[in-house]
């Protein structure tokens, strides 16, 4: 079972939920009042087929977290540099991303966007651990697979130079 699994999942039921009613109020309040067939909001959810949604959404947001969330690997011939850590540093601040903690082990990223945040219910740090060899990028799937690949591509460019 990934790490933070339980918090993930229960963070994105609930974002889930957020969403569902977001969407249901706009669409009662947006509807004109002559062509609405309900008198109030609630009984517009009761008249929805609302045990359904909700049953689709625990059981999304039960399963989201193993989806939604990966570790990629990067491998690497060399060991990891303080010049190796300066340029990953560097690839996360180019895609808006800004160092958190360093553990001598772990490097955390967060996004700098607060609103970005928001939408990524507060899971959008990115670890790079690069202890042991392949270094290993986890987080949200959108960005490590985007980050991991650079991050790689950084390494196999050094090692290259290295080589020659």
């Amino acid at each position: 079972m990934p790490k933070r699994y339980f918090i993930r999942a229960l963070k994105s039921i609930v974002y889930f939920f957020a969403i569902l009613f977001l969407i249901l109020a706009l669409i009662y309040f947006i509807t004109p009042e002559q062509e609405r067939q309900v008198q109030s909001f609630m009984e517009f959810l009761q008249r929805s087929s609302l045990l359904k949604m909700v049953l689709f959404l625990v059981v999304f947001g039960l399963i989201y977290p193993f989806i939604g969330y990966i570790a990629q690997k990067a491998p690497r011939s060399r060991p990891f540099s303080e010049g190796d850590k300066e340029t990953v540093i560097k690839i996360f601040a180019n895609a808006r991303f800004v160092l958190a903690n360093d553990d001598g082990s772990v490097l955390t990223f967060r996004i700098i966007n607060p609103v970005a945040r928001v939408t990524r219910i507060f899971e959008d740090a990115i670890t790079v651990d690069y202890a042991a060899n392949p270094l290993v990028v986890e987080g949200l799937r959108r960005d490590v697979m985007r980050l991991a690949k650079a991050v790689e591509r950084y390494l196999r460019e050094t090692d290259d130079s290295i080589k020659e």
